[in-house]
């Protein structure tokens, strides 16, 4: 009898004490998209790091090249439920949540021929696909958290998180399925500001007791700031006969914008006291499959 899937929880990352951090919202086969963002931010991977919140794949014309990343030094990444539907597909193991008949004729169109082409790719690929953590928590003056869905799902306090080492699937599955922190902040009043070129909206309660935490899964228009989570996919779209300008990933390096978001949230907390803004309900970003 083969044995349960495990999951790692969370993986602890040593700080970058040479270069750079930046973290990117969900890619969804952008490779080209993701690289044209960070040469706008003149990324160096010989000391830089991107950390990805998961979704690296389906959707977009590039999936293979874009789960190829994670074969890079400079790239880490958390599974996002597209990474487990994938897995799930291939025979890793059975999903109480998502369809292997219909991955490939649905967002993961790209894996028959990938299989077809390049089999023992995709083969060392899945492998390393199933090793990736559900969270990342990495060190540094100012630490920050990775993660796909809600951490709460998985344990949002930090013992838990570094001292159980795996998870089950199918819990896995509803970690990075869920929406029920993102729901909350849609229900809170929200500031809007905006950092270098991303509008951002913030709750009344931006910094929770966690540290700063990106995540991925849940598409939204703005940048969403709610009791320490930062919601990071507005979107990625490549041109099209419709429109001629891309859409990039979000990409954010994280000192700047914890530096940002400090000053952010003390003026949003004067800001609230003074004179209630009203409430903003018009950014979720319409979605009918999952994110």
């Amino acid at each position: 009898m083969t044995k349960p899937l495990k999951i790692n929880r969370c993986l602890r990352v040593p700080a970058n004490v040479n270069g750079r951090d930046f973290v990117v919202g969900d890619l969804h086969g952008h490779r080209s998209l993701l690289e044209q963002a960070l040469d706008e931010l003149a990324f160096d991977q010989r000391c830089d790091r991107v950390l990805s919140v998961g979704d690296l794949i389906d959707r977009g014309p590039e999936s293979l090249e874009t789960l190829s990343l994670i074969e890079e030094p400079w790239f880490h990444a958390v599974l996002g439920n597209h990474e487990l539907m994938l897995l799930n597909f291939l025979g890793y193991y059975g999903s109480r949540m998502h369809s292997r008949k219909s991955y490939a004729s649905g967002g993961g169109e790209w894996i028959t021929e990938a299989i077809a082409r390049n089999p023992k790719a995709i083969a060392r690929l899945a492998h390393k696909v199933s090793t990736l953590p559900l969270a990342m928590h990495v060190d540094g003056d100012v630490p920050f958290n990775v993660t796909h869905g809600d951490l709460g799902q998985i344990g949002s306090r930090r013992a838990v998180q570094l001292g159980e080492r795996t998870i089950c699937v199918h819990k896995a599955d509803a970690a990075t399925s869920s929406r029920v922190h993102f729901a909350a902040a849609m229900n809170s009043r929200r500031l809007g500001l905006r950092f270098a070129q991303h509008p951002v909206q913030i709750s009344p309660s931006p910094i929770g007791a966690l540290p700063i935490t990106y995540v991925g899964h849940s598409p939204s228009r703005d940048i969403i700031v709610h009791d320490s989570y930062i919601y990071i996919d507005q979107g990625v779209c490549a041109p099209t006969s419709k429109r001629t300008d891309p859409t990039l990933p979000t990409v954010l390096e994280h000192r700047r914008f914890a530096s940002w978001l400090h000053g952010a949230a003390t003026a949003r907390q004067q800001t609230w006291e003074s004179s209630p803004p009203l409430v903003t309900r018009s950014i979720l970003r319409p979605s009918t499959s999952p994110a």
